[in-house]
């Protein structure tokens, strides 16, 4: 089970203000005036397409061109800033805004691209994060061309995760900062654990990055000490965090934890602790009755829902595959994380069909050319159903699908023996072995 974190700042915060000034001028061969008077300059904030703007900030030139004042606002994130003339709107960006971080502005018209600069402390610090990101995405396709492989490669990768943590350290409550200590941990999940959650352990007390902990650190603590200490943990976790959306996510974490590890009593009594606790909050009954549906019909133990579909003219269905053990994918064969993992799948599948194993794909593609292209370069080695057979929100809602893709280990009997969704990926095979030593 997964739970979504939103990296950035709490929106539990409020009254936060910045102060923000700068100077708009227009390219003398539109307006040789000198006067660069009433060019507006507005910051909104717009979460969602039907919900109409706020407006933070909004000011007007002078005939120097030159304006100031305050931009309040509830969190610490990205907004929109827009230069308009004439009740015109002449060109829009992203702008960040902090707590007390002036924020200059600076362009001419009308070449807006070209020429609008914003300067502060968050902008100067996320500048330098895309400068480091620019130089590992390199990295990555020079690997990709095979311009470095093995040894060179491993040396290469190595150095990054100190040099994310670099900018970390240099901006620490910046965007840019929080952005690069999860690139840090993250790339150090794959290799050095150990270095990873010193690092976690070294951000958990940071309200802003405690997500951290309750995903990377949860992981690791229940990996290598069992599920009591990775409970503990986040029980830990959730005592030094502040801010009740935080407190709220790693309340989240750790009934996923439980549910993951099968204890399905303990899930169902922390469940409705958690619903008890926030009685009005949208989001946390929306997740709660999503969690409460996986406990009714899709725990360890239950039955996989019934599914059926026929490829290369054989029948292939939750009774067909009964007495062997499988894997049941449900995705898009546009999805990137699909794409990227399929390699692997294919990898596993030729190891443990040896074994009776099978692996058995259903796409909600709308269009079978998606499906064909897909492997019109890759071999198909196991069961996909076609495009449509299942493209409804039937199947999205028997098997709760939430993430693509999403997977289901089922044992000999049919039962389900664990869910993997999107990037829980790692402990498939240690699934598929223990299968196989209960069979």
């Amino acid at each position: 089970m997964s739970v979504l974190i939103v990296l950035g700042c709490s929106s539990d915060e409020a009254g936060l203000e910045a102060p923000v000034h700068g100077t708009i001028t227009v390219d003398e061969s539109i307006d040789n005036s000198g006067d660069y008077a009433e060019i507006g300059v507005t910051i909104i904030k717009k979460d969602s397409a039907n919900v109409d703007a706020d407006t933070l900030f909004n000011a007007l030139t002078d005939e120097e061109g030159k304006f100031s004042g305050t931009a309040q606002f509830p969190r610490h994130r990205q907004y929109r800033v827009i230069i308009s003339r004439n009740n015109q709107n002449l060109g829009s960006t992203g702008i960040i805004l902090a707590n007390d971080d002036t924020v200059e502005i600076s362009a001419q018209l009308p070449n807006l691209n070209n020429t609008l600069q914003i300067s502060s402390r968050e902008h100067t610090a996320y500048r330098t994060y895309q400068r480091v990101e620019k130089s590992f995405r390199r990295v990555g396709a020079f690997a990709q061309a095979g311009r470095l492989r093995g040894d060179s490669l491993r040396q290469e990768l190595e150095k990054w995760p100190d040099i994310y943590w670099q900018v970390y350290q240099e901006s620490p409550q910046t965007i840019a900062g929080h952005l690069s200590a999860k690139k840090s941990i993250d790339l150090l999940s794959r290799w050095d654990k150990n270095a990873m959650m010193q690092k976690v352990r070294a951000v958990q007390h940071d309200d802003d990055l405690a997500y951290l902990g309750a995903t990377y650190g949860k992981a690791y603590m229940a990996k290598e000490q069992g599920l009591d200490a990775a409970l503990a943990y986040l029980d830990t976790l959730k005592t030094n965090t502040q801010r009740p959306k935080e407190r709220m996510q790693i309340a989240m974490e750790r009934i996923s934890l439980m549910y993951d590890s099968a204890q399905i009593a303990q899930t169902r009594t922390a469940l409705a602790s958690f619903e008890k606790e926030y009685p009005d909050n949208s989001i946390a009954k929306d997740w709660a009755k999503s969690v409460s549906y996986d406990l009714e019909y899709l725990s360890p133990g239950d039955a996989i829902p019934e599914f059926s579909f026929k490829a290369n003219n054989e029948e292939i269905s939750r009774e067909s595959l009964k007495g062997q053990p499988y894997l049941l994918e449900i995705t898009s064969f546009v999805s990137p994380i699909y794409q990227q993992q399929f390699d692997r799948t294919v990898v596993i599948h030729s190891i443990y069909k040896n074994y009776d194993f099978q692996i058995v794909t259903i796409p909600i593609d709308s269009s079978q050319v998606t499906v064909d292209a897909f492997f019109e370069q890759r071999m198909r080695p196991w069961p996909v159903a076609s495009a449509r057979a299942f493209y409804d929100q039937e199947i999205m809602k028997t098997f709760n699908i939430k993430n693509l893709p999403t997977r289901f280990l089922v044992d000999r009997n049919g039962k389900i023996h664990q869910r993997y969704i999107g990037q829980e990926y790692e402990n498939i095979v240690q699934g598929i072995q223990q299968l196989m030593k209960n069979n």
